[in-house]
This record gives structure tokens, sequence and C-alpha cells, in this order.
């Protein structure tokens, strides 16, 4: 099964992005654009688990999750991996000035490889939502050029109180998500 641990957006959220992709449609013909019910921030992807190994996960995750507790983060600023030029990925930023974002997303990291020998990941972590991927570069403006058509660029602060375990199924029109545990914060 591959997995990954995130953070889900509340509606309000979610519909300013939608409507921020929907801006950028025709604008960036060669980008594939994420879908409404899988727009999420990423903690940490695990990838392929095996389902024998679910429940060490889920008693890894709870650990993890009931040391921490709820914040706010603010989700603003589209950006790309990279930042300048025609990037692969078109995403916007997440701000969280206390550190309650970056404290989760390392005890993610921590109870996992401690758990079950997951691997940490070697590069630093960017908080982001990721709105689309580029498949054509020809057919991509610059993150500059994106930027400058979209009229607004804040997406709202959403309240976080929980992570999830998510589940992800791969297919031709792109990947479906589906929660496989809810973790609740604190």
């Amino acid at each position: 099964m591959r997995t990954f641990v995130a953070v889900e957006l509340d509606e309000s959220c979610r519909k300013a992005l939608v409507s921020a992709v929907d801006s950028l449609r025709d604008l960036a013909a060669g980008v594939r654009w994420v879908g409404p019910g899988a727009l999420h921030l990423t903690l940490k992807f695990i990838g392929e688990i095996d389902e024998l190994d679910l429940p060490r996960a889920i008693e890894c995750l709870q650990g993890a999750a009931a040391a921490a507790g709820p914040f706010r983060m603010r989700v603003a600023g589209l950006s790309g991996f990279p930042p300048r030029g025609t990037p692969r990925v078109v995403h916007v930023g997440v701000e969280e000035p206390t550190g309650a974002l970056s404290a989760l997303q390392a005890a993610v990291e921590e109870s996992l490889a401690d758990g079950l020998g997951i691997a940490p990941e070697k590069r630093r972590y960017i908080p982001h939502v990721t709105l689309g991927r580029v498949k054509k570069r020809s057919a991509c403006p610059t993150v500059q050029e994106m930027s400058a058509a979209l009229e607004r660029q804040d997406f709202g602060e959403v309240d976080v109180d929980s992570l999830v375990l998510m589940k992800s199924d791969l297919r031709p029109s792109g990947a479906v998500y589906s929660v496989v545990h809810h973790f609740p914060l604190g």
C-alpha cells in the first residue's frame, strides 16, 4: 500500500486554491492540476508499506500526534520547484511562525524511523501544497508569469488539530487519496 502522512485543509482554503487553479488553467496548459479532493500538506511520504506493518505505523503516528498541540498555519504565495523559471511542480507555500508545524513534521519523521525503520528525508522540509505537476514544459509559463496572473495569493489560515495517514492509489487520471487513519493532536 502506497502511503503518506498529511494535514488536511479546510473547505475555505480548498475553495480558494481551486479558484487559483481555475485562473491558471488556460495560461498553463502543460500542467496536470491537482483535483480539489487531493489538496493537502504532506508531512512525510512513506511510500510502499506492507499491510502487516500498518498497526505499527498507526501506533508510531499516534505517539507523534499526541505529543503535538493544535496550531494555525497560513497558506499563501504561489511558487514552484524550482522556484525560478519553468517549474516541475507548481505549489503554494505554508507559513507557521511558531515552529509547531516543523516540530510535528520532525516528530513524524522520527517516530516512523524509530518504529519502522523508515529513512528520514535527507532534503530540508519545505511545507507546501502541490497544485500541479508540469507534464509539458513548453506549455508552462514561469512561476513569475503565473504569480502575476493571480488576483490573490493568500488562501487563508487553517486550524490544524489532526494529521492523517493517507493511501494513494495511482491511476492513469492521477492519484486517488483516501484516509487510512485520523490522528488528533494533543
